[in-house]
């Protein structure tokens, strides 16, 4: 079967891109094809944060996500470095925490109402650029286009856009050998604990302390909600920025916090993930292969990914469009348009952040600095739409 273009994921990069399609392009919207491995509303392991940048992006769509997917306003952020505190504010929220499944689920019936082909549980099992070794074996290839084999059969298409995650299979077609760039995320669901304050119900905890023990990141304790019932999402972030620093076992990290808030990781799911961050120099492209989201590689200081997914959908629909406008699907220019867009440069200062404060192992001069760390999370690293453009 042969498309225009082959989506692999039907994740916030993969439907963003198809959306954008829609919007933008609709006569290759109706040519194009989302491959999604699982089926929606799929369970996906994420804490759910949403910046204001990711508002944004839904609004150039015509979307409205307040009015569509339950969600929990964070007004406070509080990030913290032992006993000290640094408290961003932000109204009516500094971002909202939504469960992925109800978020990605409201985006894939958006997509299909707009005209878009999703179809799921389709495992992609490899993708063959066009010339490349396994392509020229011959088989069931054709000339100039891009080989996907699955799990349903073979497709073919002038252009696979990779939004398949941190592991992705589109990934290996365009990167054969690369430097490791992925961090560690373990993370768990409790119910909100009886009677809590409702100023905590809307503030979220970042907590660094755990720099000089090796933890390139920090804990989190998030407010969140599972069927209208209140929850708290509780986990730790190591970037690995630094792979020579010797990786710290997270686990005991998770259980001494919750074990300071009164709370136990006893019989309930522990659950963990990767996520590959953003290299200024990395690979994006290959010719007639574009890749996005996680996949691509997000942000590296915090590990936020949803809108900065919206934002890759962004820049990668209007490659597409000017690659079928013009016939080149070299992408040579992909690279220029991400770093030219408000993700790009967001994603630039946040690794150059995530280089300066994982960088910092002194315990003492980072006690000493946190007021001017909290000082440059508000001005530059936080949001991507928060008076730093």
């Amino acid at each position: 079967m042969e498309y225009d273009i082959i989506i692999v994921g039907a994740g916030p990069a993969g439907l963003a891109t198809g959306l954008n399609l829609a919007q933008s392009a609709p006569d290759l919207a109706q040519r194009t094809l989302i491959l999604e491995r699982e089926h929606h509303p799929r369970p996906k392991l994420c804490a759910g944060g949403v910046l204001p940048g990711a508002e944004v992006c839904l609004r150039k769509l015509g979307l409205d996500m307040l009015s569509a997917v339950p969600s929990v306003p964070v007004q406070e952020m509080h990030l913290r470095f032992e006993g000290r505190s640094v408290v961003l504010r932000r109204e009516p929220a500094c971002f909202r925490v939504v469960r992925r499944e109800q978020f990605d689920g409201w985006l894939a019936d958006t997509a299909r109402e707009r005209g878009l082909a999703i179809q799921e549980g389709t495992r992609v099992l490899e993708v063959c650029p066009p010339n490349g070794p396994r392509h020229r074996a011959g088989g069931d290839v054709l000339d100039g286009l891009v080989t996907v084999r699955t799990d349903r059969g073979t497709y073919h298409a002038r252009a696979v856009v990779g939004a398949d995650g941190a592991l992705s299979t589109v990934r290996r077609a365009v990167v054969s050998t690369q430097a490791p760039q992925v961090a560690r995320v373990l993370e768990v669901r409790l119910p909100a604990a009886t009677g809590a304050r409702t100023g905590r119900a809307k503030r979220a905890i970042f907590d660094f302390s755990w720099i000089p023990d090796g933890v390139q990141g920090y804990y989190w304790d998030f407010p969140s909600q599972d069927g209208g019932q209140a929850e708290r999402t509780w986990g730790v972030y190591d970037s690995r920025t630094y792979r020579r620093v010797r990786a710290t076992s997270l686990k005991p990290v998770l259980q001494g916090a919750l074990a300071r808030a009164g709370r136990s990781l006893d019989q309930h799911k522990l659950e963990g993930h990767p996520l590959r961050w953003f290299r200024r120099r990395g690979t994006f492209a290959a010719p007639h292969i574009l890749l996005a989201g996680d996949a691509a590689g997000t942000d590296s200081l915090v590990g936020e990914g949803i809108s900065f997914a919206l934002g890759y959908g962004e820049v990668a629909a209007e490659a597409l469009r000017a690659a079928f406008a013009d016939g080149d699907f070299s992408f040579s220019g992909y690279r220029q348009r991400i770093m030219a867009h408000q993700i790009g440069r967001s994603m630039s200062r946040r690794a150059m952040g995530a280089a300066l404060l994982y960088g910092l192992r002194n315990r003492r001069l980072l006690w000493l600095l946190w007021p001017l760390i909290g000082w440059a999370a508000n001005r530059f690293f936080v949001g991507w739409d928060w008076g730093a453009e």
